[in-house]
């Protein structure tokens, strides 16, 4: 069947053309189709994998048009403790609550774990979201990392190099720089993999003590207050290479 929907060029999914719309996440899309809140040409529809085409069929939510929202870009100073995602089931406390409510159908791109700080970036443009994570973009992100003890250049040389995990996860080159600061480091990677630098520092016998996210591509954190956000430049914008 869905072969079959698909024939008709433009078509995408429901939870897809909300949100190319800009109006929030497909997972939260989905969560808004399954709460019978999104109607198409009038019938309310429950499954986020319904195909549609955007040019010819009305969308609405909560009884409103769905009409495509102005591009909202920008970042976050992510304080330790808070989790990245909009709700928690365990009760924890999410960056949505530090996000001001006029941001609050942006999503994040990427993920800051709820340990770890630092900036963390938000939008409701699904484009400009996979431009910058895309693995083909190559989007360097460096990461202040707290130890708990000097590494030697053994340890420095294999993340240079790259390595692989005792459980087979293999991880790229990254570039790795003392700073000013005791048993601090300043590690840059061109991935993204789920507690990436936690788990390079742990395989060469390093416990990071704090770790916090200070740029991506060429946008830093600069002096943003911890869990406060603001919108992007149209130069930082540029420097992530992008042009909205």
């Amino acid at each position: 069947m869905i072969s079959k929907q698909r024939r008709s060029r433009g078509q995408v999914t429901l939870a897809r053309a909300l949100s190319k719309l800009g109006l929030t996440s497909r997972s939260q899309a989905a969560e808004l189709i399954r709460a019978g809140r999104v109607a198409v040409n009038g019938e309310i529809v429950r499954r986020a994998d319904r195909w549609l085409d955007p040019k010819t069929d009305n969308i609405a939510v909560d009884s409103a048009i769905a009409r495509p929202a102005a591009r909202r870009y920008l970042m976050m100073h992510k304080p330790a403790g808070f989790v990245t995602t909009r709700s928690d089931e365990r009760g924890r406390k999410t960056v949505y609550d530090l996000l001001p409510e006029e941001f609050s159908r942006c999503f994040p791109v990427g993920r800051l774990d709820r340990d770890s700080s630092g900036l963390l970036l938000f939008t409701n443009d699904t484009r400009f979201g996979d431009h910058v994570t895309n693995p083909s973009t190559k989007m360097p992100k460096t990461y202040l990392v707290r130890l708990d003890a000097v590494m030697n250049d053994a340890a420095i040389k294999r993340l240079e190099k790259g390595l692989a995990t005792s459980n087979g996860i293999k991880y790229l080159p990254a570039h790795v720089s003392k700073t000013d600061q005791p048993c601090e480091y300043a590690v840059t990677i061109e991935e993204g993999k789920n507690r990436q630098v936690r788990r390079m520092m742990s395989e060469v016998g390093r416990v990071v003590l704090r770790l916090q996210r200070s740029s991506i591509g060429r946008v830093t954190l600069g002096n943003l207050p911890e869990g406060k956000s603001r919108e992007l430049t149209p130069g930082e914008l540029g420097l992530l290479g992008w042009h909205s």
